[in-house]
């Protein structure tokens, strides 16, 4: 049996995960450790200014699409337009943070920027902003793995090419797509499930590792280089 075959290109159930929620409720002692994740995040931010607006869960830990291949999407809304894009990827990278066995992946989000996900709940207030509603998958799951596979054809022509910067774009590309099809479609577009699909057979963490690889190299000297 493949991998294909192990993972579903579009789940769906008819109740929040149990793991984190009672009913449509954040189980408390669920909302206290991630709100301790939160204060731990922002101590390591070392920004004393930091203006912190609320701490949201979002994404399919968040909604009836989760599986387990899903994580928990926790961003800091704050009053600034800067992502601390390098300080979250060395946070996450440092931590290995979980929540009944669901990895915790956080993010910063300027209050300006406008999140896309059929859930949103604020930790920080205990209620929901967007509450998701239940629907039965409107997705052919060939048309998910027909993406998926056109995705994965980029992915692995960057990395034969072996140069950082056609790598690095196609990342970006992937993230567009996605970021596109949520904002036409919202979760059940067809290229966020694929890049989820993509995302839970590890190809888009092989390329996010190859890129370091290709950083790595491009920054380092060879013990026999000549000045």
């Amino acid at each position: 049996m493949n991998l294909d075959e192990l993972i579903d290109p579009n789940p769906h159930h008819h109740e929040l995960n149990p793991a984190i929620w009672d009913g449509n409720h954040m189980r408390t002692e669920v909302r206290h450790q991630l709100l301790k994740i939160a204060k731990n995040f922002v101590e390591f931010l070392e920004q004393p200014n930091l203006k912190l607006k609320d701490v949201t869960l979002s994404g399919s830990s968040a909604g009836y699409n989760y599986s387990d291949y899903s994580d928990i999407d926790l961003h800091l809304v704050v009053n600034s337009n800067e992502l601390f894009t390098a300080e979250k990827i060395q946070y996450n990278n440092t931590y290995d943070l979980k929540i009944k066995g669901i990895p915790v992946e956080l993010y910063v989000q300027p209050v300006s920027q406008k999140h896309h996900s059929a859930g949103i709940y604020s930790v920080l207030d205990n209620k929901w902003i967007t509450e998701p509603v239940h629907e039965e998958p409107t997705v052919d799951p060939k048309d998910i793995k027909s993406k998926a596979r056109s995705y994965s054809g980029k992915i692995n022509s960057a990395m034969r090419s072996q140069d950082l910067a056609q790598c690095k774009e196609a990342m970006e590309e992937l993230k567009r797509l996605r970021k596109a099809g949520l904002e036409a479609n919202g979760e059940q577009s067809v290229e966020n499930l694929a890049f989820k699909l993509l995302r839970a057979r590890g190809q888009i963490e092989k390329l996010r590792k190859y890129i370091h690889k290709l950083e790595s190299a491009e920054l380092s000297l060879g013990e026999h280089n000549e000045d």
